[in-house]
């Protein structure tokens, strides 16, 4: 019979930290298929029953010295617990103190409210490293995770089953588990990223607020628009290009196309640049014609902000553009998710309204060898560092090379394709899926580019109405915000203990503020003892940065 004050304390418990789920707990029946056996060193074990066959979720024997075990052999950092059982295991892994999340999943309600009534969870629901997520479908699980899981404070992602509980529903488990099988590579691809640029998008973005404040271009809608990557085939689509140019077709270019499009005489009428790296600059050392405008990252190296005044700025996802987004001045906001300057063209493409998009020079591979299109700027970079012991071509092929490239042939042309390239196209085919678009990808030597074709008409009746693209009326002026930043950072408490605690007891605009410093922290995190250390290292790094800032 179940103990009611028993699961009374863990209802409680269960509350101070998953209070909707305590709310409804009461309400579900215990599953009747969940008994009790006590184990011979004397800790009870749950036995679930399912299609005529009896699960135990621990040992029989000695279910504790089991856990241990089991504990002993997961890794360190934020864990993903399939399968909550009597949860010896879990209470095992949670005297670790390297063991900085755990996340445990489970199938439903009902199993959930009979392991309360039969087992004391106080302890493990009372720890703010743990997470209950029941019964969530593959997507919303991957979404969670996404959501809870800062790589820099946090650590490593792994997880740890409970392989009895499994066992009762593989098919439930295994479909939850390949959901997330290919998350630590893509988080490891986004936190890379952020260790080598965390701290620059900071410094450009402050240099910059200065100069937004002295340009106010506008993008006005486009129907038909052409964009130009910089990869090989670009060359042979020249032609294609310059007559549907001719006849009224917008041209945005990539910054990587646009030495080429300015040596054979074509005026793009838009630029989009998004890197940080000082070598976009290269992209603009043959000009920028007077009447295109440029689209910048708020975190582009300002050298680029110089090179004319029909600049519009955006915003991209990293905190501290959102939060200067929502309490400096609103810029739009691109999707630059997909990691590169072609995915992030097909979002500006979207937002200016465009129905018809012409994708040219997007090969994301390297057709016979060849990595960019002639007359881009890699060519002439090449040449100046070539020598006698290692040419221009060296350095192409070095370039090629350390993206652990494979060959593919169909007889007539041969590419070479990397991972990196693979994960951009499959970004940019998996996007433009839900954009409201015909996506129209030029043939040509790369990979072929997944697309679907929506009729003219639907794509007509839905969003008539696209609003102009520009920066919105200024909060307050780029001193007093900087200020203001400053002293919220100031004001923040030292982060000590668990990160679920610090950030639970933090309110939303400090949170806010805080978040700000992960991509700088990301940046630190090697020479830091832990993530923590990182993030306070963050800051004092940020507040020094915004003190140089000349006041003018």
């Amino acid at each position: 019979m179940a103990d009611e004050s028993l699961f009374n304390r863990n209802l409680v418990t269960l509350g101070i930290r998953h209070p909707e789920l305590a709310s409804i707990l009461p309400n579900i029946p215990a599953n009747p298929d969940l008994s009790i056996i006590k184990s011979r060193k004397g800790p009870l074990v749950p036995v679930l029953r399912r299609e005529g066959h009896s699960f135990p979720m621990h040992s029989r024997f000695d279910p504790v010295s089991e856990g241990i075990r089991l504990a002993g052999e997961a890794p360190d950092g934020y864990l993903i617990a399939f399968g909550l059982g009597g949860a010896y295991h879990l209470k095992a892994l949670l005297k670790k103190q390297t063991v900085t999340g755990l996340m445990v999943v489970e199938k439903d309600l009902s199993l959930l409210r009979a392991i309360l009534d039969e087992v004391d969870l106080t302890g493990l629901l009372s720890d703010s490293r743990v997470l209950l997520v029941i019964d969530p479908t593959p997507e919303e699980l991957s979404k969670i995770v996404l959501d809870r899981y800062l790589p820099v404070l946090y650590g490593n992602l792994g997880s740890i089953t409970l392989r009895s509980r499994w066992d009762s529903n593989p098919e439930w488990f295994s479909r939850r588990a390949e959901t997330l099988r290919g998350l630590p590579e893509a988080l490891g691809r986004d936190y890379t990223v952020q260790t080598r640029f965390g701290r620059r998008w900071f410094v450009h973005t402050i240099l910059n607020l200065a100069r937004s404040e002295q340009v106010s271009a506008i993008l006005p809608p486009a129907r038909r628009l052409l964009i130009t990557a910089a990869g090989p085939s670009l060359e042979q689509q020249l032609p294609e290009i310059q007559e549907k140019h001719s006849r009224g077709a917008t041209l945005l270019a990539t910054d990587t196309s646009l030495p080429l499009l300015i040596s054979r005489g074509i005026t793009p009428d838009i630029v989009l640049s998004i890197d940080c790296q000082i070598v976009s600059y290269h992209h603009f050392l043959k000009g920028l014609p007077r009447s295109t405008l440029l689209v910048l990252d708020l975190a582009s190296p300002p050298v680029l902000t110089r090179l004319t005044d029909k600049i519009l700025f955006f915003s991209s996802g990293h905190p501290f553009s959102l939060y200067l987004n929502r309490l400096y001045r609103p810029f739009p906001i691109l999707n630059l998710s997909g990691g590169n300057v072609t995915h992030a063209a097909v979002s500006l493409a979207q937002a200016a309204g465009a129905k018809e998009v012409h994708l040219y020079g997007a090969d994301f591979s390297y057709p016979f060898g060849q990595a960019y299109a002639r007359g881009t700027y890699i060519y002439p970079y090449f040449q100046s560092r070539s020598e006698r012991t290692g040419s221009s071509e060296d350095s192409f092929w070095k370039f090629i090379m350390n993206s652990h490239p494979k060959r593919e042939s169909n007889g007539e042309m041969w590419r070479i394709r990397t991972s990196f390239m693979d994960h951009y196209r499959e970004s940019l085919e998996d996007t433009a899926e839900s954009m409201n678009l015909n996506l129209i990808p030029a043939a040509g030597s790369g990979v072929p580019i997944r697309h679907r074709y929506i009729k003219p008409e639907l794509a007509d009746n839905r969003d008539r109405i696209v609003p102009v693209l520009s920066a919105g009326p200024r909060t307050i002026g780029w001193q007093d915000f900087l200020e203001d930043y400053a002293g919220r950072l100031e004001s923040l408490p030292p982060l000590n203990g668990p990160p679920q605690d610090y950030l639970a007891e933090l309110g939303t605009e400090n949170r806010q503020a805080w978040a700000t410093l992960l991509p700088s922290a990301a940046t630190f995190r090697s020479d830091s003892k832990d993530g923590p250390s990182a993030v306070e290292n963050a800051r004092k790094w940020t507040l020094e940065r915004i003190r140089q800032i000349p006041r003018q």
